[in-house]
């Protein structure tokens, strides 16, 4: 039976995320002036993704080390500001999704978004219900960074401290590594395809269970 619910945040519950992180980090490098061709610039981000701004700008900026601190300073000044929350759009009756999803599970996010970001300006913004979240853990809470996605701490964390079995939880995430790190620690992968992965890619994972948007976890929970 299923008694928690895992859950990615970005590409999962907001839109754009992943178009605000790519303009806050291009603002950044613009800032020290430092320009990379596009699609370089489009590789390096990718190639660092989900490991914290400081290692992507230290690998975007690897030709000029001088100018990370100063493009680290930039980046969050364009994170913590608009940039990045302008880019997002939440998906459609996920406030709802949420407030009816709590009267029968757990719910807890695992995410390589900011902490102060999810709590303080996405949160509120698109008027999610206070504190309707069991837990959230994300990589800026971890001492040690090989333990983000998709190594299974995040998610063994949320385990643990809710006392609840592998078996006993699904996670839902858009990405390849959400796919992993749920597999890491024992528990279902759910992909939604409003992020990294499409169908294709996600059965090329052997994900079992695959979904067009985190609404439609509401039907499909009742069945595993």
């Amino acid at each position: 039976m299923i008694e928690l619910v895992g859950l990615d945040w970005d590409d999962v519950f907001t839109l754009g995320s992943t178009q605000g992180y790519y303009a806050c980090y291009h603002e950044a490098l613009v800032g020290v002036e430092a320009n990379l061709d596009p699609e370089e610039e489009n590789r390096r981000i990718r190639s660092k993704w989900g490991a914290g701004h400081a290692a992507q700008l230290q690998d975007l900026l690897r030709e000029y080390p001088e100018k990370v601190s100063k493009a680290i300073e930039l980046y969050e000044g364009h994170f913590f500001g608009d940039t990045f929350t302008n880019c997002l759009e939440v998906v459609p009756g996920s406030q709802q999704l949420v407030s009816d999803l709590a009267e029968d599970y757990k719910l807890a996010v695992a995410t390589g978004g900011h902490p102060k970001i999810l709590k303080e300006r996405v949160l509120p913004r698109f008027n999610f219900p206070e504190n309707i979240f069991s837990q959230i853990v994300t990589i800026y809470d971890l001492d040690d960074m090989s333990h983000a996605k998709p190594h299974p701490y995040m998610l063994n964390s949320i385990l643990e401290t809710q006392k609840v079995a592998p078996e006993n939880a699904v996670f839902v995430g858009d990405a390849a590594n959400d796919v992993l790190m749920a597999r890491n620690a024992g528990v279902e992968p759910i992909v939604v395809l409003t992020g990294q992965l499409n169908r294709e890619q996600a059965e090329d994972l052997q994900v079992r269970h695959i979904i067009n948007d985190v609404t439609e976890i509401r039907t499909l929970l009742p069945r595993l």
